[in-house]
């Protein structure tokens, strides 16, 4: 099968949106482990944005009637990110438990029976919205004396997460899900508008402009979300952007059948939010997928739903892919998208099937390199034509004659053999007689641990030897490495896409 792709004709440029995360736990931060997976994210600059909870709870408390602030773990936190270049996308949350309605309305959201580091949740309201604007005014205060008005602005402060749901708030509310997240609205309103006077409060303190906040980081309720979009619209409510999660399947589904991975149910998702951003915002309005995933529930393994070992192979990476070409090329206006790497605390084993990038001896798994991968992806797109069934083309270029294609293949649901699938590319409108070619590929036979380790017949309790071999198979580094003539200006390549592979082609 032959791929023509013209190099002159650029279709549009496109930013990266998608090289981001939520790292959970926050306080991992702390740790050494914590800070080992994200040395590693900075050093191959593998994201960008970064979104952590400020954990209202550890910061602050009432001593006698008054408010007291300790900002010592979210300094520890903060400066780390900012020092490795990150920039934080913070989530003011959660309620301290002096100021819930409830403060008996705890959850885990974890596979154990609290968080890491035996925290929980308090998911109440507060009972004074007054107190969360003071909250928020004064958090905001010490953020931008510590890393400055310049600094700051350039981050993103939202409200909350997932208001629209139990799990975070009003959890003592156990009706019709949609009925109750309509409920919560009513309160997430007075939250919202305590949470942005008084960060507009702390700037006018500061004599800055205001900065970029924005919510509801909404789960899924479509009615949540459109009753806060009426109410900020047509209050003037100060409102930059617009986040929310986009999950394509939950374990149970996914388990049972009833829905099957396919990137479609994340576009799909999309499309359903922006009707209703396009409805309240019709001139636009920044909108951020501030946690996504192929299914939700990091916390859900193997023993619980074995369908999510596809978190440990070439599937997740292929998923990826191919879920980015498909937003780039229907156009889809967003501005960051960000993998949820939430439960990573909770691996006692290598390949578990967890949401996360490396596995418990730091091993790395096949979605963090497709990260790596799409990380060397250009701004501009260029042109390409009709592609073989199955398979997914996304050619870039930046305006130094250097380009990066990306290849995925795979069934709808990513459950069926293929079969090898020989193609030939064929790039025109190149300018240099010469070019240096790097093929890096993702598939069943290449940069995937897990499949060596199934392969070899390995146990759990992984010895030193067995745990450097992985981690060298892990590398993200080239499988072919060649030069290549231009003739006419154009090359061929000669490409053998294989079942659920991601391959990356880097030309310079």
């Amino acid at each position: 099968m032959k791929i023509t792709v013209n190099s002159d004709k650029i279709t549009h440029t496109q930013h990266n949106f998608w090289n981001n995360i939520h790292f959970h736990p926050t306080d991992a931060i702390e740790d050494d482990w914590g800070k080992r997976i994200l040395d590693e994210v900075s050093r191959e600059n593998v994201a960008q944005n970064v979104r952590l909870y400020t954990m209202m709870e550890d910061i602050v408390t009432e001593v006698n009637g008054e408010l007291s602030f300790d900002f010592t773990d979210n300094d520890t936190r903060l400066d780390y990110l900012v020092s490795r270049g990150f920039k934080p996308l913070l989530c003011y949350a959660f309620i301290p438990p002096f100021l819930a309605d409830q403060p008996d309305v705890t959850s885990s959201v974890a596979k154990g029976k609290t968080r890491y580091k035996g925290k929980m949740i308090v998911a109440s309201k507060a009972k004074d919205y007054s107190v969360w604007q003071e909250i928020c005014r004064r958090y905001t205060l010490h953020i931008l004396d510590r890393y400055g008005a310049e600094e700051v602005s350039s981050w993103h402060l939202q409200c909350y997460n997932e208001p629209d749901i139990g799990a975070f708030f009003m959890g003592d509310l156990k009706g019709d899900p949609a009925a109750d997240a309509m409920i919560r609205l009513r309160e997430y309103k007075k939250l919202y508008r305590a949470f942005a006077d008084g960060i507009d409060n702390a700037c006018s303190d500061m004599g800055i402009g205001k900065l970029t906040i924005g919510g509801p980081a909404l789960a899924h309720h479509l009615n949540f979300l459109e009753g806060f979009l009426e109410y900020t619209s047509k209050n003037n409510i100060h409102l930059d952007y617009v986040c929310a999660h986009n999950y394509g399947t939950y374990p149970q589904a996914l388990h049972s059948g009833e829905k099957p991975l396919d990137v479609e149910n994340n576009y799909n998702k999309y499309i359903a939010y922006k009707e209703v951003l396009d409805k309240y915002y019709p001139d636009g309005i920044e909108f951020i997928m501030d946690e996504w995933g192929a299914s939700s529930a990091g916390f859900a393994d193997k023993d619980t739903t074995p369908e999510m070992l596809f978190r440990e192979t070439e599937v997740y990476a292929a998923y990826f892919g191919k879920m980015v070409t498909r937003f780039v090329e229907r156009g889809a206006d967003i501005s960051k998208l960000l993998i949820c790497l939430s439960g990573q605390h909770e691996m006692t084993e290598d390949f578990s099937g967890f949401r996360n990038f490396f596995s418990l001896n730091f091993i790395k798994k096949p979605i963090y390199n497709a990260f790596a991968a799409l990380r060397k992806l250009h701004g501009n797109i260029i042109f390409h034509g009709e592609l073989p069934q199955n398979t997914t083309l996304l050619a870039t270029k930046n305006n130094s004659e250097e380009y990066s294609l990306l290849y995925t293949y795979s069934s709808k649901n990513f459950d069926e053999e293929l079969g090898d699938l020989h193609i030939q590319t064929e790039i025109s409108g190149m300018k240099n007689a010469k070019k240096h070619v790097k093929v890096y590929r993702i598939d069943k036979d290449h940069i995937n641990p897990y499949r060596v380790y199934c392969q070899k017949g390995w146990t759990p309790d992984l010895s030193e030897e067995q745990i450097r071999e992985l981690r060298a198979i892990a590398q993200f580094v080239p499988c072919e490495e060649f030069d290549a003539k231009v003739s006419d200006g154009k090359m061929i390549l000669e490409t053998i896409l294989t079942d659920n592979c991601l391959i990356l082609v880097e030309i310079y």
